[in-house]
């Protein structure tokens, strides 16, 4: 099976109060830096965004590299972006960052791909850290969310988290050990980016 990296910057950053995957951190935008981190596992990457950003993404990356939340899906958050994604690449598996994870380290990225090839046979393979998902980092095959999909469509989904969809999907986890739930840290305003 082949594999895309999907980097979600769709997100409408509302504490941020600013696009998360257009700000700057030593000098390079945050979503070229997880671009850069899934790019190093020697896979394709592409961007989530929605159709307001288009045009600002247009002037730092090639339109081709974007995946804009398909308007038939009535969804919002991340999950929009991920099964828009699925959609575009309907027999990829994705392995998806949100561009937010500015910690993220490439080893804990490798870990996840190494046991996604070593393993096989779940639908999702995520880190979980004190028993709770960490969905924004993980591998969704396109066989799990061909039935998320199914069921959106025909039955609807009750919630549209992503730890919800997580509910439905066979899901391999792996506990974070050490300090790496570290790297899992998300910045969502400018308070938490001081010091940085």
């Amino acid at each position: 099976m082949s594999m895309l990296g999907i980097i979600l910057c769709g997100g409408k950053s509302l504490r941020m109060e600013a696009d998360k995957g257009l700000l700057v951190h030593q000098d390079e935008l945050w979503a070229q830096i997880a671009l850069a981190k899934l790019s190093l596992l020697g896979i394709p990457v592409k961007l989530s965004v929605n159709s307001a950003q288009m045009l600002p993404y247009t002037a730092h990356f090639n339109a081709q590299q974007l995946i804009v939340d398909d308007p038939l899906i009535n969804l919002n958050g991340p999950l929009l972006g991920l099964l828009s994604a699925h959609l575009r690449a309907p027999d990829e598996d994705l392995f998806l960052l949100a561009c937010d994870l500015l910690l993220m380290e490439h080893r804990v990225l490798e870990k996840m791909l190494y046991s996604y090839r070593s393993m096989g046979g779940a639908e999702a393979y995520i880190f979980t850290k004190d028993g709770q998902r960490e969905p924004m980092c993980g591998i969704y095959t396109a066989k799990g969310l061909k039935n998320i999909m199914l069921k959106l469509q025909t039955t609807g989904l009750e919630k549209h988290s992503m730890k919800f969809m997580l509910g439905n999907l066979k899901v391999f986890e792996m506990e974070l050990t050490g300090n790496d739930h570290l790297f899992f840290r998300n910045f969502n305003s400018h308070a938490d980016i001081n010091g940085l």
